[in-house]
């Protein structure tokens, strides 16, 4: 008798337990500081407005998940990384927000959660404000509508803010994530943050622009700060030696604010003189100078600028094993050195003899060179030639980077309308991305750069003699890189691609 009865309760409450299940209701609230600052948004009443609506619909709660203070453009958020646990986990099949926009402002992440969290874990999606949910097909084709005009007003808010942000500066107020060393925020009457001088590590800055200015390195002024005032404890030699170099440069010190290439007059108190700002960036600059003048030559002349002539890859130089033991600077195909695996455009790149002495090479470039000097008839000669020499065809490539954007267009429409599944889409779309990438490195590659003008040809022509005859490895490096596009080299066979049109 007694196990009938129970098997009769067990056979009532299973109905019972699975009507429970399907109502199971997840409630996520989101509001960032600005929302909740400038438009009265608040996770108190929008919990009260989704609270009233389950009430209403008969739905029960199974969590409320918040995210206060936090952006919707990412999905990095505490509060909606549980509500996908609970999905995945089947603790609730409902998830109701109040409006769109407070589960994402991007149309991807809104797109993937619908798609992947909820409707592939039998959950429906509720936005109040909308009046949809994502049980019939037309409540889906809603939100991915919405969800473009989300993504479309956090765009506008961020240009707003840029917008906001450039008028700020003119005025002369500083923005950044970090507090500048020396300067902490203070409050001020209207509400506004505004830069102050912290005295101890202030008088750390004005000591490291005294020290450089009488001659120390920045290394060794790193390390006299760290001892004296504690300041870079947590920084190696090098990157505190980086830390000085970057505090000396900074105009923020002299009384300006910097913004891109443009600066503006601050309202913060200035550490150091316009005058010691200046004359001690100019002593950066010279020291910068004269580092290359030093250095730049035995690093090769053409560096940046000499490529295979097999596999098109760039050549870097390596120092490989000569006669006597002694190891030689060359030029080597990053294919056939394997340095860099990013620049390795052929694994079986045949240029496997083109090593070139670096100091064998650049002499063959300045002999060309020189014979353009004493040579005019030489230099009309290459013009011409360059000017019967047909453009490539980029009109090629253009026209297959559009059918590829084409093809991206038409794939997300396919899956906005049910048509092809997001793994499909996404697969495709990830050869697409591949083959744009692949395309618009070779059109960068065969873009023609800015031609030469034959006068100026001939006048930078003019100075070579003098410029190698003062040894200035800086000036040399700088002719030799205006007159040159680049050097190709296969082999033992040099091919210079000059500048002049």
């Amino acid at each position: 008798m007694y196990m009938a009865n129970k098997k009769k309760a067990a056979a009532l409450v299973a109905p019972l337990a699975g009507d429970l299940l399907a109502n199971a209701t997840d409630l996520y609230i989101r509001v960032s500081t600005t929302e909740q600052a400038e438009e009265g948004f608040s996770v108190e009443e929008q919990e009260a407005r989704l609270r009233s609506y389950c009430d209403a619909y008969g739905l029960i709660i199974n969590a409320v998940h918040s995210d206060p203070g936090y952006s919707g453009a990412t999905l990095d958020r505490p509060g909606i990384k549980k509500v996908i646990a609970d999905v995945k986990a089947g603790r609730c099949k409902k998830v109701i927000v109040w409006k769109l926009d407070r589960l994402s402002r991007s149309q991807k992440d809104t797109l993937i959660l619908l798609e992947d969290v909820f409707l592939e874990n039998s959950c429906d999606f509720v936005s109040i404000m909308e009046s949809f949910d994502t049980s019939t097909p037309f409540g889906r084709c809603i939100v991915g509508i919405l969800a473009a005009f989300a993504q479309m007003e956090r765009e506008n808010i961020k240009a707003r803010t840029m917008m906001g942000k450039q008028a700020g500066l003119k005025e002369g107020n500083y923005y950044s994530g970090r507090t500048p060393l020396g300067y902490k925020y203070e409050r001020q009457a209207n509400g506004k943050r505004a830069l102050i001088v912290d005295p101890l590590p202030a008088q750390a800055i004005k000591e490291m622009y005294r020290l450089y200015s009488s001659g120390r390195g920045m290394a060794e002024i790193g390390n006299y700060i760290r001892e004296k005032y504690g300041l870079f404890l947590n920084l190696g030699r090098t990157e505190a030696s980086g830390a000085v170099s970057r505090v000396l440069q900074n105009p923020l010190y002299c009384g300006r604010v910097r913004y891109g290439s443009n600066e503006y007059e601050g309202k913060h108190e200035a550490l150091v003189t316009p005058e010691e700002w200046q004359a001690v960036n100019n002593n950066i600059l010279s020291n910068r100078k004269e580092y290359n003048r030093k250095y730049v030559k035995s690093d090769g002349l053409l560096s940046g600028m000499i490529f295979c002539g097999c596999c098109g890859a760039r050549m870097s130089i390596l120092k490989i094993g000569g006669s006597g033991g002694q190891r030689i600077k060359k030029y080597v195909c990053y294919s056939v050195s394997k340095a860099s695996r990013a620049m390795i455009k052929d694994p079986n790149c045949t240029n496997r003899r083109g090593y070139y002495p670096i100091e064998e090479l650049d002499a063959i470039i300045l002999e060309e060179i020189k014979k353009l000097s004493l040579d005019p008839a030489a230099l009309d000669e290459l013009v011409a030639q360059s000017e019967a020499e047909p453009e490539p065809a980029q009109e090629l490539f253009a026209d297959r980077m559009a059918e590829l954007e084409k093809q991206g267009s038409r794939l997300l429409n396919l899956y906005q309308t049910g048509v092809v599944e997001l793994e499909e889409v996404q697969e495709r779309l990830s050869a697409i991305k591949e083959e744009r990438a692949k395309l618009q490195r070779t059109m960068e590659e065969l873009e023609p750069a800015a031609k030469l003008p034959k006068a100026a040809a001939a006048d930078r022509l003019s100075s070579f003699a003098a410029i190698m005859e003062s040894g200035d490895g800086e000036a040399i490096y700088n002719l030799v890189h205006s007159l040159i596009e680049k050097v190709v080299v296969y082999k033992k066979d040099v091919t210079i691609h000059w500048k002049f049109c």
